[in-house]
């Protein structure tokens, strides 16, 4: 969910100042010198935090996001390494400009009595910045990942709770299914077709959406079926089109994830009494760097206002959108954009294997 200006606020800029504020004070109380102008010892405390705030931040978002979570753990130690001593030396001499500019008393260059402390100081300075960062950035992440999994774990309970209350009523469907099937005429292909396909659906989702995570490819029949039912309803002479890639890989999805945004489409279709301008384009494919791409696009009555508040914030997209947040946090992009008498729903889904 997304902060308000408020949140955002407290949260990424006066927590951070405040923690800088405090660390600015604790250093000018710890290396304060009467000897020394306060311009002077001020200046330098200022230069010396707002330098080791860039291996603070570089550690926290770049390297334990992109190089230790990833397991690249050569590269990070490397990294970090380049980090303190870059940035160590760095503080030294910038520090040593700002001395010599405001109070004269240093040379720019230390010498060689003066230098190994210096650099001493400012590398372990550094140490600490950096390590910090990374401490509070994975123990942040950790609480973070935590709180999501009981948010889920939670869900799902109660969603098996749900779905075995339920769960008389799809069985008594599907026994039910099947006699009517043997019982319709064999010269009637599309009422046994349809039966069949209905039989399908009921049990992809008795049998086959018991776990977290689903094979894809049984997740785009179910959408077909869904989808041959739902033409046979339509007009005929509407454009319903339903195109899935080929060489889609044998990656596993959240079941039933792929449905509110082709049973919307199906939902809020117009009506023109040219049944041609009824249009449902569905498109289902893989992109570069295991990305599943999901886009539906249909028209709909712009006359009828009521059609549009519901496509824009039903039940289903909300649905879909609360499910993506809790299965797919960062993993996922989803866009809805109207254009004339046309909608565009664009789901963007990063998968794992």
């Amino acid at each position: 969910m997304r902060m308000n200006l408020k949140q955002w606020l407290i949260k990424y800029k006066f927590l951070h100042i405040g923690m800088w504020s405090v660390v600015m004070a604790f250093s000018f109380i710890t290396y304060y010198n009467p000897a020394t102008s306060i311009f002077s010892q001020i200046a330098n405390v200022v230069t010396v935090n707002s330098l080791e705030a860039i291996p603070f931040y570089f550690a926290a978002y770049v390297m334990v996001p992109r190089l230790l979570y990833k397991r690249k753990f050569v590269a990070f130690v490397i990294s970090f390494i380049l980090l303190i001593v870059v940035m160590g030396l760095s503080t030294l001499f910038i520090t040593r400009i700002v001395d010599h500019l405001t109070t004269h008393a240093k040379t720019i260059i230390p010498d060689w009595k003066t230098l190994g402390p210096s650099v001493n100081l400012f590398i372990w300075n550094t140490v600490l910045a950096s390590f910090g960062a990374s401490s509070l950035k994975i123990l942040s992440d950790r609480f973070r990942l935590e709180k999501r999994l009981n948010v889920v774990e939670k869900e799902k309970i109660n969603a098996e709770l749900s779905f075995l209350r339920s769960q008389i009523n799809p069985h008594f469907l599907f026994n039910v299914m099947n006699t009517i099937y043997f019982q319709i005429d064999k010269t009637n292909t599309d009422a046994r077709l349809s039966i069949e396909k209905f039989s399908e659906m009921l049990r992809y989702q008795l049998y086959e959406c018991t776990t977290d995570k689903i094979q894809i490819h049984k997740e785009l029949l179910y959408i077909q079926n869904y989808v041959a039912i739902q033409t046979l309803r339509m007009e005929k002479g509407s454009d319903i089109r339903l195109d899935i890639g080929e060489g889609i890989a044998d990656f596993h999805i959240a079941p039933l994830l792929i449905l509110p945004i082709v049973e919307n489409a199906f939902k809020h279709v117009s009506t023109f009494k040219e049944t041609g301008k009824n249009k449902i384009h569905l498109t289902v494919r893989t992109m570069d760097e295991h990305i599943l791409l999901i886009e539906a696009l249909n028209t709909y009555d712009q006359t009828n206002g009521e059609k549009h508040l519901l496509q824009t914030g039903g039940l289903g997209i909300q649905n879909i959108k609360r499910r993506l947040e809790l299965l797919y946090p960062d993993k996922h992009e989803l866009n809805i954009n109207k254009n004339g008498d046309t909608y565009q729903t664009i789901l963007k889904l990063q998968y794992d294997d």
